[in-house]
């Protein structure tokens, strides 16, 4: 089968092999890049809260001080 390809047959395959295996890693960084985007979006919630916490109780304290 080889033998009856023309070289530009097989060279148009080699090349859309190349392309397919290129997309796939491009496919791959791009997951890896949102998973670390996911990652860093689910600390800035959590560092968020802490500083919503922090920020309710100096509130609470202000708001409790007897007046002088």
């Amino acid at each position: 089968m080889l033998g009856s390809m023309s070289a530009e047959l097989i060279a148009i395959i080699v090349v859309g092999v190349a392309i397919g295996g290129l997309v796939l890693a491009g496919q791959r960084s791009l997951r890896q890049d949102i998973a670390g985007l996911r990652q860093d979006v689910v600390q800035l919630r959590e560092r968020m809260a802490h500083l919503e916490g922090l920020l309710e109780g100096l509130r609470e304290a202000i708001g409790a001080r007897p007046a002088a």
